[in-house]
């Protein structure tokens, strides 16, 4: 009994490490084309600006240092993937190896997104925003009380884990006054945006 309790620690760090990980490229990906100033594609200089960078080394070098990276993404995912390293990892690692797996892709996403040295996209936002994140939990935790509660039967142990997970995420839920305030701005601030006539459009 006690081995097994030993590979828990080692399977939740393995969960923690790849979902932090999985939440940081979701955001370098999704923030960084709105934030960056990526200039429209398809324009009559276009096909000139290509070629007049494929000829300067300024650009070609973080270009190299790109693919070297994402090539250590997708070899290191393709490895491990392959049927006699997964028997080596399975051989010594035991039930451990998909959690061995996981933790390494994460570790080279991890490499990929700070060598590039970007930055924190969350320090873009206001501090406003910053107290709200710091008092809600992410959505994501609906979808985790959907999968726990939503099901045909609940056994005693699922029951005792929904009920305390429940318990944790309502207890950590801790809006206040300040920040409704912020997201009712925020909602009359979209409603506003959303109100406006298009380009185009009559008024």
């Amino acid at each position: 009994m006690a081995p097994a309790l030993l590979l828990v620690p080692a399977a939740l760090a393995s969960f923690i490490l790849a979902f932090g990980t999985g939440v940081e490229f979701v955001r370098f990906t999704s923030l960084r084309p709105l934030l960056g100033g990526i200039p429209e594609s398809g324009g009559p200089d276009a096909r000139q600006g290509w070629l007049a960078a494929l000829q300067d080394r300024s650009i070609l070098a973080p270009l190299a240092w790109d693919l070297g990276l994402l090539l250590l993404f997708v070899g290191q995912h393709s490895l491990m993937a392959a049927e006699r390293v997964k028997a080596w990892t399975s051989r010594y690692f035991g039930v451990l190896q998909r959690s061995l797996y996981v933790a390494c892709t994460a570790l080279a996403l991890q490499v990929y997104y700070h060598v590039l040295g970007l930055g924190e996209p969350l320090a873009l936002k206001s501090p406003r925003a910053l107290r709200l994140f710091s008092h809600l939990r992410h959505p994501v935790c609906v979808e985790l009380l959907t999968v726990l509660w939503v099901v045909p039967t609940l056994g005693m142990d699922r029951f005792l884990l929904a009920l305390l997970l429940t318990l944790y995420l309502g207890l950590a839920h801790g809006l206040d006054q300040q920040d409704l305030r912020y997201l009712r701005a925020q909602l009359q601030r979209k409603l506003h945006l959303l109100s406006r006539p298009q380009d185009g459009e009559a008024e």
